[in-house]
């Protein structure tokens, strides 16, 4: 087994997500949610854009330096919900 795979599991089982993905396939100008590994491994707690190499705050476009490894489509804080 390979270091991705072992970090993709580890990283499975703390989040509890399936749908991370390698940081290479992160599309460009579309909020995502990143996940870093820095003394350990987390999320962030905000949406960002990858714009080129860069990644920004997807509510204030601030630059973030950020080494990002895995993403996922970005959770909505509220869900949809149809009144009829």
């Amino acid at each position: 087994m390979n270091w991705v795979t072992a970090f993709s599991r580890v990283l499975s089982r703390i989040v509890n997500a399936s749908e991370w993905r390698d940081i290479a396939t992160a599309p460009f100008d579309r909020a995502i949610e990143l996940a870093v590994i820095d003394s350990e491994i987390g999320v962030l707690g905000f949406p960002c854009l990858r714009h080129g190499d860069a990644w920004f705050d997807a509510e204030t476009l601030q630059p973030v330096s950020v080494a990002a490894t895995h993403w996922r489509y970005r959770q909505p804080d509220i869900l949809p919900v149809s009144c009829c």
